[in-house]
């Protein structure tokens, strides 16, 4: 676990976004985002491309908590609520996997514990170790 967790550490772009890791386990992962004004658009909401970052961030530690390399092949969300503040919670929960793709669902909450957006995705698993 701690090699994935040092793959992960290391992402630039999760880390830049404030994206922090909470747990995870095969087939689970949970993370946190603190929304600062860097995550908003010109409306003062945070930002899709933000919140799509955090979950697919998320999707992927669940994914690859196995200790094997999977990439992602399709992943699509749904925005429900909008969010200007706060800490963004989401979960990556595993739905089926096989030897070569596996399919999770991803819910990312707000402060009040409202989920906000879900996605729904497929990865490879390419036969890699991590």
């Amino acid at each position: 676990m701690e090699k994935i967790r040092s793959l992960f550490k290391k992402d630039n772009f999760a880390r830049g976004c404030g994206i922090e890791i909470e747990d995870f386990t095969p087939g689970f992962a949970r993370c946190s985002m603190k929304v600062t004004g860097n995550h908003l658009n010109g409306l003062g909401i945070l930002m899709g491309g933000a919140l799509f970052t955090l979950a697919d961030y998320t999707f992927s530690l669940a994914a690859n908590s196995y200790g094997k390399i999977a990439v992602t092949q399709n992943d699509s969300i749904v925005y429900m609520r909008k969010c200007s503040g706060g800490v963004v919670i989401a979960i990556a929960t595993e739905i089926v996997k096989n030897e070569r793709t596996g399919d999770y669902v991803v819910e990312v909450f707000n402060d009040q514990n409202q989920v906000i957006a879900r996605i729904e995705g497929t990865v490879f698993y390419t036969g890699a170790s991590v």
